[in-house]
Parts: structure tokens; C-alpha cells; sequence
């Protein structure tokens, strides 16, 4: 049976791409001010939620992308708005879609009743919080990823519609790199070998690094995608500019994640690397990049890769397992680790974790554990039983969920959207009318031995 490229919806790539950078830099250079970027972000919140209402999923998710890439710019500069603002839309909508839309669905993924239970504990293990401010925040963003994994649970995402969210994922990344690269427009920033807020054109450089990571890896797999062959060049050349400036905001969360979904497509694909080996003529756009960002830097980019440790991250983890130990059952309460490792002399002042899997431990002792770290094993057993390609690309997000998770924490709602894209791709039954409209919109067709990964076939 012949299989039908879908990872090539790219009809306007041509002018979309440089238009969305364009628009980026005028977003950046602030000549619309914040306070009017947030009032049409609130009105594309509730555009969202109107197409929640009426079930419409397609023009749901066409804007879901844009909505969470304007997150963190809203976040720095339109702080009338509440901080979770993308998270309490993305809760509304979800949930509203997955009443109006539910009827007799079963649930294709079970797992996400652990979830459901790990929320729930989240809720009741708030009964004595040391700071409700943060409490309420993490109580908020765990209700934000069990929304989009309740819905992923119930749902199955159609090829047409996963294609159309990896590729407005790219353009609104792109739009975001354009923001931070008014930065580097503006003048010499003075790096100092640490996470750079000026270079990240006043955003915060860590959840940058969740963004941009997540787009660059989508270029990679554009390059590597024979279906879009004829876009390899623009392809490579938004990669570029992505890479560059996720490197110079000096936060390494980025181009590990990169590095880690590279030696999985190598992984998976590891049949056809004497064709891959083609695409070494990628290795001077590396140089050109590292060569670029060394000068810009006056080399001080060599020694923030250099650089040992992890910001403090392995010895806040190493705390909370320390926590764990002494709490083993039931842990010290949502929000409580900040306070305790104060409180208890582990560390010299208040932090998060910036790790939930550890965080699911300190908080809530072994029935976190049981509950967050079962879910996330079930989701890995459930996407090993899938076919290919789907199994690759779930297992693509869902590590990059994790990866995010361990190098952040739980902050940003790129977050949600990436897990429900691990668990809504699946193996599709043979529909006509799906391979008809697949058809018509690439116009081309490959063998089903090809050896690029394709979106999701049936």
C-alpha cells in the first residue's frame, strides 16, 4: 500500500517565514506596545474558546500554537495580565472540547487516569501550604497538562491536523525568535557565561530555551523529511537563525534538547544511514553558527559550555530526594518544597526544584511517585506498542516533555501541548477520505519502504 507525505504542509513557507520574523521584530522593538499585543492576545484566548464551544477542533489548534508562543513575551511585558493566562484558556477550552466533543468516545490511552489521580492529590495535599501564591500556581499548571492529557486520552489526532500544528509550531517559533533577535539589533550585549536576560531581549532565557529547543527540532525534521525536499534550503536557513539565537540567550536547556531528539531520529533510522549520510553538508552550517556566536560572544560562550554543574539544578535535586527520604509517604504538601529546603537548612534561599518528577517525590512522597512517574512509564509502554512512524513522533514529544520538565519544571504551556501530541498519535485505521485530502493537498506520493519518518499514516 502507498503511503502519502504529510509532513510537508508548506504551501506558503516561501514568504510566511520570513514574514512572521518581520513581524517578530516589530512585536520586539516594541513599535506595537505590550499593552496592545495583550489585548489582541486576550482576544485570541477567547477566539479560542468560541471555537472550543463549537467544537471545532481544526481552527482550535491552527491557533492554539500562536497563543502559546506569545506566552512568554506577555509574561515580560503585559503584566496586567494574569501570568497564567495561557493556562486558564488552555483549561477552559480543553475541557469544553471534551464535553461537547466526547459523546461515546472510549479512551484510547488509560494511563490518564493516574494523572487524573495525581491532580487530585495535588488538590488534597494543599491543606497546609506555606505559600499559597505558589501552591495555586502548580495546583494551576498540573490542571493544564491534565486537561490536554484528558482530551489527548479520548481523541486521536488526524494526520491533516497534526501537520497543520508542527508547521504553525514553526512559523510561531520563528515569530518568537524574531522577538529576541531585536536584542542583538539593539546593540553589544555584555555577556557574562550565564543565562542572559538582556540577550533574550528582556524574556526569560530558561523557558526560551523550551520554545526554541522544541522548534529547531521540528526544522531538523523538515531537513531530514524527503517531502519537503524543495523546502530544504528556507528550511535550513530558519533552523539557522532559530539555533543562533536559542545559543546566544545562554541557556544550554535548547541545544541539548536538540542533541537528544538528533541521536533518536539516528536511532530509529539507523537502517538508512549510509542515505543520511547525504546530509553532511550540514556540518558547515554548524561551523557557520558556532563560528557566528563565538565572535559575537568574544568566546564567552565556549566557557558557559564549559561550564560545570548545572545552575544549582543537580544539588536542588539531590535535596529533594532528600526530602523524600525524610517524608516517604506522604511528602511535605503541594507548593512546600521552596519553604522546606529553607526552613530545614538544605539551601540558602527559596527555589523550586525546576524538576517535577523530583518535585512529584519531595511533595508527595511515594503516592506521587505511583502516580506521576506511572503515568509517565505507562505513556512510554503505550507508545512502544505503537506502529511506525507514530511511535517516533510521539516518543519525540514525550521526550521532549520530559526533557523541558526536568530543565524547567513545569512553567510554560508548550508543555501540555506536546504531551497531548505524545498521546493523540496514533495508529489510524484506513479512512478514504483522510488519504483523498492527503492526496490532493501534496501531490505526491511515496513507496511505503521510504525511508523518511512521515507525520502519521495509517
Amino acid at each position: 500500500m502507498k503511503q502519502i507525505k504529510t509532513y510537508q504542509f508548506n504551501e506558503g513557507a516561501l514568504w510566511i517565514y520570513p514574514l512572521a520574523f518581520i513581524v517578530g521584530i516589530i512585536v520586539g522593538y516594541k513599535i506595537v506596545p505590550p499593552n496592545v499585543v495583550g489585548f489582541m492576545y486576550v482576544g485570541l484566548g477567547a477566539l479560542m474558546v468560541v471555537f472550543a464551544m463549537l467544537n471545532n477542533t481544526y481552527a482550535f489548534f491552527t491557533l492554539l500554537p500562536f497563543m502559546i508562543f506569545n506566552e512568554i513575551f506577555i509574561r515580560a511585558f503585559a503584566r496586567s495580565l494574569p501570568y497564567l493566562t495561557t493556562q486558564y484558556v488552555i483549561i477552559i477550552s480543553f475541557s469544553l472540547l471534551l464535553i461537547i466533543g466526547r459523546k461515546n468516545k472510549k479512551a484510547h490511552f488509560s494511563g490518564y487516569i493516574m494523572f487524573v489521580l495525581f491532580c487530585l492529590l495535588e488538590l488534597l495535599n494543599n491543606v497546609y501550604p506555606a505559600k499559597a501564591q505558589i501552591s495555586r500556581s502548580i495546583i494551576s499548571n498540573s490542571a493544564t497538562v491534565m486537561a490536554a492529557v484528558v482530551w489527548g486520552a479520548f481523541n486521536v489526532l488526524d494526520p491533516i491536523l497534526i501537520n497543520k500544528i508542527l508547521y504553525n509550531i514553526k512559523i510561531a517559533g520563528v515569530y518568537l525568535a524574531g522577538i529576541v533577535f531585536v536584542a542583538h539589533l539593539q546593540g553589544k550585549i555584555d555577556y557574562n557565561s550565564a543565562s542572559s536576560n538582556e540577550a533574550s531581549n528582556g524574556m526569560a532565557p530558561v523557558q526560551l530555551s523550551g520554545y526554541l529547543g522544541t522548534v529547531c527540532v521540528l526544522f531538523f525534521l523538515s531537513i531530514m523529511n524527503k517531502g519537503e525536499a524543495r523546502f530544504k534550503i528556507l528550511n535550513l536557513i530558519f533552523l539557522g537563525i532559530t539555533a543562533i539565537v536559542m545559543v546566544l540567550t545562554f541557556s544550554r536547556g535548547g541545544l541539548y534538547f536538540l542533541g537528544a531528539v538528533i541521536c533518536m531520529f539516528l536511532l530509529y533510522n539507523r537502517q538508512n544511514m549510509g542515505e543520511y549520510a547525504k546530509f553532511i553538508f550540514i556540518l558547515p552550517i554548524v561551523f557557520i553558527i558556532y563560528s557566528l556566536v563565538v565572535k559575537e560572544t568574544d568566546g564567552k560562550i565556549v566557557e558557559r559550555y564549559e561550564q560545570k554543574g548545572s545552575s544549582s539544578r543537580d544539588i536542588l535535586v539531590a535535596i529533594g530526594f532528600d526530602i523524600f527520604l525524610r517524608h516517604p509517604l506522604i511528602g511535605v504538601g503541594t507548593g512546600n518544597y521552596n519553604t522546606t529546603i529553607v526552613k530545614d537548612k538544605l539551601f540558602y534561599a527559596e527555589s523550586g526544584v525546576h524538576n517535577e518528577f523530583v518535585r512529584a517525590a519531595a511533595e508527595h512522597g511515594v503516592v506521587g511517585i505511583i502516580l506521576y512517574w506511572g503515568f509517565f512509564l505507562s505513556l512510554f509502554l503505550n507508545i512502544r506498542s505503537r506502529g511506525q512512524p507514530q511511535q517516533q513522533f510521539a516518543m519525540y514529544f514525550l521526550v521532549l516533555f520530559c526533557l523541558i520538565t526536568v530543565h524547567n519544571g513545569l512553567k510554560i504551556s508548550l508543555q501540555p501541548l506536546l504531551l497531548m501530541l505524545a498521546i493523540s498519535i496514533q495508529t489510524l485505521p484506513f479512512r478514504k477520505d483522510i488519504h483523498a485530502e492527503l492526496a490532493e493537498r501534496t501531490k505526491e506520493e511515496s513507496s511505503s519502504d521510504s525511508s523518511m519518518p512521515q507525520a502519521v499514516l495509517s
